[in-house]
């Protein structure tokens, strides 16, 4: 599969490039310095891991990122 950037979020003073890497998984980029901070999946339930951030930052961009259609809708729900 290619690898899409969705687009960009900004959460906490921050910008964030959404991208996704698989079907229903997404790489969280910080623009500032083109670091990957975390990995979400779409789906029925969201499934956040962070690597450099804090999981309720990452949990709160991947919220941002669905509300925002940054995603592609496979009829998940967010419950966080």
């Amino acid at each position: 599969m290619e690898i899409v950037v969705k687009g960009m979020v900004q959460v906490a003073g921050t910008t964030y490039r959404i991208v996704r890497i698989e079907r229903g998984g997404y790489d969280v980029v910080r623009v500032l310095d083109d670091v990957v901070v975390g990995h979400f999946r779409s789906g029925p339930q969201v499934e956040v891991s962070a690597s450099t951030i804090d999981v309720t930052l990452l949990r709160e961009i991947a919220r941002v990122a669905i509300q925002g259609a940054k995603t592609t809708w496979v009829g998940r729900s967010f419950l966080g």
